[in-house]
C-alpha cells in the first residue's frame, strides 16, 4: 500500500533552483523500517520538555520502562549520563531536522519563547532554513520546503559518498532515492527514504575546495565516531533481525554489541559501525502503528 506523500529535505542549489518536490515512499523490499534517534541527555524531563514545546513531539512511556519521545512514526530515545555529553559537531552525524512552513515566523516565535540559536533563519532559493540548540547542544533544523510541521529527516556526512550509500543499500537492504547524485551548493547529495524519514547523505568536499555557508567548520577533519555524542546513533528495525546480524557478520561489519535484549527499553537489538564512525543499532522490532512503545512479555 502506498505511503504518505512527504517532501525530501534539504533539497535545492541556491542557484539554479533545483528541487525535488512531493516523493512517494514506498515500504523497502528488505522490511526495514526507522526507528529511533537516541540522545544522549544530562537531564531527560528537560530534554521531552523540549521536543514537546518547539517541535511537536508526544511523550511516551516506551515499552513501560523509559521515557522518551514519539515523531509521527519513529522514536526519539534518551540515556540519561552524569554530565553534559560531547555536541558532536565533527561527527558524520550532523543533525536531526523537522519540516516548517514560513521561516520568518518559525524563526520568530521559537526565538521568542528562548531557544537557542545556532544558525539564524536563512533564505535558500524559495525556501528558509535555520539551526536551534538542543537541551544537550545538539543540533535541530528547521527546513520549510515540505510546508509541514513533522519530524522529516536526519542529516549525515561522508567523506566517500558512493561508498556510505553502499553500505546502507547492501546492509540494510535501503536504496539511494536518487538514480544519480545531485550537486547542492556545489555538495555531491543523495537521500535514503523510509517511512516518514529522509536521511540527507552529503559528500564532503576535497580538501582545498570551497564549502558552502552552511558547511559545518568541524567537519573537515577526519569523522569521530558518534559513539557518546549527544546524537549518538540512530537505529533502524526490522521484524526478525537474526538474519541481518548473520548477514552482516558475514559480510565483516564491524560489530559493536552482539544481539541482545535491553533492559532499559525493553527491546532486543545489535550495534554495528556504520560509515565515517556512525554507530547504528538494528533493533527487531514492528513498524508503527502497532503500538510498539507498550509494555510486551
Amino acid at each position: 500500500m502506498k505511503i504518505l506523500l512527504i517532501l525530501i529535505s534539504t533539497l535545492l542549489t541556491v542557484s539554479g533552483a533545483k528541487r525535488v518536490n512531493a516523493i512517494e515512499a514506498q515500504p523497502t523490499a528488505s522490511g526495514v523500517h526507522f526507528h529511533h534517534v537516541h540522545l544522549n541527555v544530562a537531564d531527560p524531563t528537560a530534554t521531552i520538555a523540549f521536543y514537546k514545546k518547539f517541535f511537536g513531539a508526544n511523550g511516551v512511556r516506551y515499552r513501560g520502562l523509559s521515557d522518551g519521545l514519539f515523531t509521527e512514526k519513529s522514536f526519539i530515545l534518551l540515556t540519561k549520563v552524569a554530565k553534559a555529553p560531547p555536541i558532536g559537531l565533527g561527527t558524520s552525524l550532523w543533525h536531526i531536522g523537522w519540516a516548517g512552513v514560513d521561516g520568518p515566523s518559525e524563526f520568530a516565535w521559537r526565538t521568542k519563547e528562548g531557544i537557542g540559536v545556532q544558525t539564524p533563519v536563512t533564505p535558500f532559493g524559495s525556501d528558509y532554513y535555520m539551526y536551534f540548540w538542543g537541551p544537550d547542544r545538539e543540533v535541530v533544523e528547521i527546513w520549510t520546503a515540505s510546508k509541514n510541521h513533522r519530524f522529516e529527516h536526519v542529516h549525515l556526512l561522508a567523506s566517500n559518498l558512493k561508498s556510505t550509500l553502499s553500505w546502507f543499500q547492501e546492509n540494510l537492504g535501503i536504496m539511494p532515492f536518487l538514480s544519480a547524485t545531485e550537486d547542492v551548493s556545489g555538495v555531491a547529495t543523495n537521500y535514503l527514504r523510509l517511512d516518514n524519514v529522509s536521511i540527507s547523505v552529503m559528500e564532503r568536499p576535497a580538501s582545498g575546495k570551497p564549502r558552502p555557508s552552511w558547511w559545518p567548520v568541524e567537519a573537515d577533519g577526519t569523522f569521530p565516531r558518534t559513539d557518546g555524542t549527544v546524537i549518538d546513533h540512530i537505529a533502524f528495525s526490522f521484524s526478525d533481525i537474526k538474519p541481518v546480524f548473520q548477514r552482516m557478520q558475514q559480510a565483516g561489519v564491524v560489530i559493536v554489541h552482539p544481539i541482545a535484549k535491553s533492559p532499559e527499553y525493553g527491546l532486543t537489538s545489535f550495534f554495528v559501525r556504520g560509515p565515517d564512525g556512525l554507530l547504528v543499532e538494528v533493533v527487531e522490532e514492528v513498524p508503527v502503528p502497532e503500538g510498539i512503545w507498550q509494555a510486551r512479555p
